[in-house]
């Protein structure tokens, strides 16, 4: 996360460990100082990545994964990260895309089966999104400032009414 605050949440949400990020640019130390983090919030190492930030955080993290591992690639608005592909060699490991818009288009039943699960489990009280904000339809650019700025610390809703 980008800050304690937002580590803090996700811990009280039931998240098992947590790690404020450090900034980029990272040199090779830090990088290695930063798998590191990793490795040890996930207890030696971890099993799945979801990645979706990038650039300079994207080895160390497929550093950190165990074997057989999976790095699941998001997005990358901190840059398009190069990883040497010996990794993907030493650790067994799978580097995933994840394009839900895709998705989404292309098997249109599967995602309507994940939101039905999905739904269920919000409704059965074992999903809970945290909403940081909501805002009226005509507040709307406060609420895309929030998310510009990096204030929020889980969903902004926009209401309308």
């Amino acid at each position: 996360a980008s800050s304690q605050e937002k580590v803090d949440l996700c811990l009280a949400h039931g998240a098992s460990a947590g790690i404020v990020y450090p900034r980029q640019p990272l040199d090779r130390s830090q990088q290695k100082a930063f798998a590191d983090e990793i490795k040890a919030a996930g207890g030696g190492g971890v099993d799945i990545v979801y990645d979706a930030v990038g650039g300079d955080y994207a080895e160390p993290a497929v550093r950190a994964l165990n074997w057989e591992g999976r790095f699941l690639v998001i997005g990358f608005p901190a840059g398009i990260p190069a990883l040497p592909l010996n990794l993907t060699l030493l650790k067994s490991c799978q580097i995933v895309g994840v394009f839900w818009g895709a998705f989404v288009m292309s098997r249109p039943d599967e995602n309507a089966a994940n939101l039905a699960e999905l739904f269920a489990l919000y409704e059965a009280g074992k999903v809970k999104p945290h909403i940081s904000a909501r805002f009226p339809l005509e507040e709307a650019a406060d609420a895309i400032s929030m998310l510009g700025e990096r204030r929020a610390e889980g969903k902004v809703v926009v209401t309308v009414a």
